[in-house]
């Protein structure tokens, strides 16, 4: 088993199988489950992303499972997994005892997308790997249905507990997410976890428009362009809402008030650093004031800075989209220019527009190029 880690460890690229989970206390069991075939991950098929926070499903967990044990065919026993994308795992899990269902007595249902719970995933873990009784560890799980499978896990030490240091809670009825179960995984199966050797350059993981809300763009009237500057925009006048609230809001002011194809600009970074997918840069990004913007690669910046100060997660983000740009479109650093500088507008505000206008913007994006760039990972 050692060789197996050994030999997966040597063939991970820098930072690993998975753009996503960088600095996750559960990254190497993750990549643990990765090398033993349990996960491929959670965008196919790209399978860049293993969605580290997100709940697990019961129709994962038998997939899971189902990978983990190389469990053998089942026959149908359920009248909700019908053409299910887990339907054969869900078959496979009920065959090996490992799962009864979910509406007792009857039990003809799995209800597959519905969320795991601890206590649930104790019982099925504990089925599953034939765990040993085990002793009372925690105070809120006294009568609780799944209470004997959670001592079980405890005693064969696939769980801690939910509130380190003190770990005398399991929090039965919280939900399982994707990270924690790699780790349930992991010890269960005896797998060493395997930590990835270190990004090369820096990592931005674009927020895909479905996440934030986005509208269709109606690509249709857009134009195509050649990139060749790089251009900064601030929101100005906050609507009293932040983040991707915010972000539907702009959308839909450019699309029905304005009459635009889509979003006007190429990328939206939010009071936090996060970096959310605008239109496609591809094509010419748009404007409510007098300037082309044809080759003009559009950031816009939650928040007016005539006003406050940018944060400084949103001015290293900006500084790495920026590089990222201006490597991927063949641009020079010293194209970056706010949206004042091509109209009459104070954007992008007093604030954000001194970092560009002292050059020390373009500096800190060279700086960058120069040990190597950034790695800006689109959906």
């Amino acid at each position: 088993m050692a060789l197996l880690w050994s030999l997966a460890l040597a063939a991970l690229p820098p930072g690993g199988s998975f753009i996503d989970d960088d600095g996750n206390t559960h990254e190497g069991s993750i990549e643990a489950i990765a090398a033993a075939g349990i996960t491929q991950g959670c965008n196919p098929p790209a399978n860049t992303r293993y969605c580290p926070r997100d709940v697990v499903s019961r129709g994962q967990m038998a997939a899971f499972l189902s990978r983990a044990l190389n469990l053998p065919e089942g026959s149908d026993r359920f009248v909700d997994d019908d053409g299910h994308l887990f339907e054969s795992d869900i078959d496979r899990l009920a065959e090996a005892g490992i799962t009864q269902g979910c509406n007792p007595p009857a039990n003809t249902r799995f209800c597959p997308n519905d969320q795991m719970t601890r206590g649930a995933m104790a019982a099925m873990l504990t089925r599953a790997f034939q765990l040993p009784a085990g002793q009372d560890r925690f105070v809120d799980d006294d009568g609780h249905l799944f209470e004997s499978d959670i001592d079980r896990l405890a005693g064969a030490g696939i769980t801690l507990g939910c509130n380190p240091p003190a770990n005398d809670r399991f929090c039965p009825d919280d939900t399982v997410t994707r990270d924690q179960m790699a780790s349930f995984l992991t010890r269960a199966l005896g797998l060493d976890p395997i930590t990835p050797p270190e990004r090369v350059n820096p990592i931005v993981v674009v927020t895909p428009r479905e996440a934030w809300g986005a509208r269709p763009a109606d690509t249709a009237r857009m134009v195509p362009h050649t990139i060749e500057r790089l251009t900064v925009h601030h929101a100005g006048t906050q609507s009293g809402t932040t983040g991707p609230a915010q972000f539907r809001g702009w959308q839909n002011w450019h699309m029905d008030g304005q009459g635009w194809p889509d979003l006007a600009y190429h990328v939206i970074i939010g009071i936090d650093g996060t970096v959310y997918e605008g239109r496609d840069p591809r094509y010419r990004g748009d404007t409510g004031t007098t300037y082309d913007t044809t080759g003009h690669f559009l950031v816009v910046v939650e928040g007016d800075f005539n006003n406050e100060q940018p944060t400084p997660e949103q001015v290293e983000s900006l500084t790495r989209v920026l590089a990222w740009a201006a490597e991927e479109y063949g641009v020079s650093p010293s194209t970056i220019s706010g949206h004042r500088d091509h109209a009459a507008t104070t954007c992008p505000g007093t604030h954000l527009y001194a970092l560009i206008e002292s050059g020390s913007l373009a500096s800190a994006v060279q700086d960058l190029l120069d040990e190597g760039g950034v790695d800006l990972i689109w959906p």
